[in-house]
C-alpha cells in the first residue's frame, strides 16, 4: 500500500475516532442536563440550534445568534455574551459547539459568565483541539480551548493547525461548570503543561 493511502486511511480513523467521542459526550452530557432539568422543573437552555441529525435536540429554550432561532419551539435570538435571560432561571445552560466560533478569550469569558448567571450549572462542549476537520475546514472556528478540570481553567488559542502540535492527544472536550465556581480563563500560545491533560 502506498505511503499516501495509509496516511489517509490513519487521518480518516483519526477523525472518526474523534468525532465518534465527542458524539457520545454530546449525547451523555444531554442526558444529564435533562434528567437535572426534570428534577427540578426548571427549563433547559441550549445555546446553539440543533444543526445536524447526530445532535441531541433542542432544549426547552433555544438561543442562537441565527434569526431563524425563532421559528422552532421555545427559540430565541440573541447573544451568548448577553443572554435575555433573568438570573438562575435556567436548570442548565447547554453550550455545544458555540465558543470556538468567538473571536477572543474575553468573548469565552462573558459567555461563560453568562451561561452561569442564568442557570444553575452549565455544560460546556467544544470541539477537541485536536479534530483535523475542525482545523481544516471550519474557517468560523476562530479559538481553541482546552478544559484542564483539575485546575478549572480553559486555555485559549486561535485556531491554527499548529496549536495542536506536540500535546497529550485528547478528544472530545467538556466541562461542567457550577453557580459558585467559575473557571479561570487563560490565553496561552506555549505548550501546554507537562502533565496536561484535557477533560
Amino acid at each position: 500500500m502506498h505511503l499516501l493511502a495509509k496516511l489517509l486511511i490513519g487521518a480518516v480513523a483519526w477523525e472518526g475516532a474523534i468525532q465518534t467521542k465527542e458524539t457520545l459526550e454530546r449525547h451523555h452530557y444531554w442526558n444529564w442536563a435533562r434528567q437535572y432539568c426534570n428534577e427540578i422543573g426548571k427549563p433547559l437552555l441550549r445555546i446553539g440550534m440543533r444543526r445536524g441529525f447526530l445532535e441531541p435536540p433542542n432544549g426547552d429554550i433555544t438561543l442562537d445568534l441565527d434569526p431563524t432561532v425563532e421559528r422552532i419551539p421555545g427559540g430565541v435570538w440573541g447573544d451568548v455574551r448577553a443572554m435575555p435571560f433573568e438570573d438562575k432561571s435556567m436548570g442548565v445552560s447547554f453550550c455545544e459547539h458555540i465558543l470556538e466560533h468567538l473571536r477572543t478569550p474575553e468573548d469565552v469569558e462573558a459567555a461563560v459568565s453568562e451561561c452561569a448567571r442564568v442557570a444553575d450549572k452549565t455544560v460546556l462542549l467544544c470541539p477537541s483541539p485536536y479534530s483535523i476537520y475542525a482545523t481544516l475546514f471550519c474557517p468560523t472556528h476562530h479559538l481553541r480551548l482546552w478544559f484542564d478540570q483539575t485546575r478549572n481553567k480553559i486555555v485559549v488559542r486561535p485556531n491554527t493547525w499548529r496549536t495542536g502540535l506536540g500535546h497529550n492527544p485528547g478528544v472530545g472536550q467538556y466541562m461542567v461548570v457550577d453557580e459558585v465556581r467559575l473557571p479561570a480563563i487563560i490565553t496561552d500560545t506555549g505548550p501546554l503543561p507537562k502533565g496536561f491533560v484535557p477533560g
